[in-house]
């Protein structure tokens, strides 16, 4: 997968010592392909946020938490490679969400809350990010072998024309 490296499409963190700088390939690389669409739509959420939360200074991990509406791994894995929060303790997943409620009669919020001690960033993702024919496929019941290849070019498609855009054409954010 080809993706953006340079320096605008990382994340500086800052770690246990010193910072460390986290590009999507990280990402990938530690959360396989099952899900790339998604976590690079949380690689640019948290871009998103912590430019708000932190201008100034890469955020530190220990003072980040999560709450997201997503239950999926690539949700899941996006947050914890960039901020340890799932380790941590500092992770959490609330289907109550309101915003974001992206594919009717599903219990699912493609939103966020990331705070960084006592600021949070609220995130929804908007309509239209995902195509229709990704939650097609995602939720049709026994996808033949040629829909789940359709599905596998399509999230990696979806991740690089995420990845491809700034995060504020992704997402409406509310800082508090």
């Amino acid at each position: 997968m080809n993706t953006p490296a340079g320096k605008e499409s990382a994340i500086t963190i800052m770690a246990e010592e010193e910072p460390v700088e986290i590009g999507f390939p990280m990402v990938a690389a530690y959360h396989g392909q099952s899900a790339l669409a998604m976590a690079a739509i949380v690689f640019q959420a948290q871009r998103a946020a912590f430019a708000v939360l932190s201008p100034e200074k890469p955020p530190a991990r220990r003072d980040i938490s999560i709450v997201s509406g997503h239950p999926g791994p690539g949700v899941r894995d996006a947050f914890e490679v960039i901020t340890r929060a799932v380790t941590r303790g500092a992770y959490s997943v609330d289907r109550t969400l309101t915003e974001a409620r992206l594919v009717p009669g599903h219990d699912i919020s493609y939103s966020f809350q990331i705070t960084l001690g006592e600021r949070t960033a609220e995130m929804a993702l908007l309509p239209g990010v995902l195509p229709e024919r990704f939650f097609e496929l995602v939720f049709a019941k026994n996808r033949s072998t040629a829909q789940q290849r359709e599905l596998s070019a399509l999230k990696r498609s979806i991740a690089e024309d995420v990845l491809a855009k700034e995060p504020g054409a992704l997402f409406t954010m509310r800082a508090s």
